[in-house]
């Protein structure tokens, strides 16, 4: 069974402080196994999948996103464009073994962040 999404904002986000980021529009759903109400990915299939995140902020603004299975954290991105560029877009990788019906999902922890429109991603998809 192919699996695969591509989930990004339509717009800039702020990112409320200790809580899910949910993006609400996706280029690609195969499966339809991501939501776009809730942020979460759910596993449709036992398999080994791949995760990559995006986040792009703006001169003076970040973000601290972590990848959260079950609500376990499992990897963080760091984001932070200091005095040096208006714009910073570090990208994180997150592979591992899932069963269906697990979930999947973005975390921005600490503080509020931010997410820069459609240049912020989150990708998923079945080896």
């Amino acid at each position: 069974m192919q699996v695969a999404f591509s989930a990004y904002p339509s717009s800039s986000l702020t990112l409320s402080a200790n809580s899910k980021v949910v993006f609400g529009k996706t280029r690609t759903n195969i499966g339809n196994a991501y939501s776009t109400n809730t942020g979460i990915f759910t596993v449709p299939v036992d398999g080994v999948y791949a995760f990559h995140w995006t986040i792009m902020v703006n001169k003076g603004r970040y973000s601290e996103i972590f990848i959260q299975v079950n609500g376990s954290n499992k990897a963080v991105m760091f984001a932070h464009a200091n005095g040096y560029s208006n714009y910073y877009s570090p990208s994180q990788s997150y592979v591992t073994e899932l069963k269906k019906g697990d979930q999947v999902s973005l975390y921005n922890r600490g503080s509020t962040g931010y997410a820069y429109s459609t240049y912020s991603t989150f990708t998923g998809y079945r080896l």
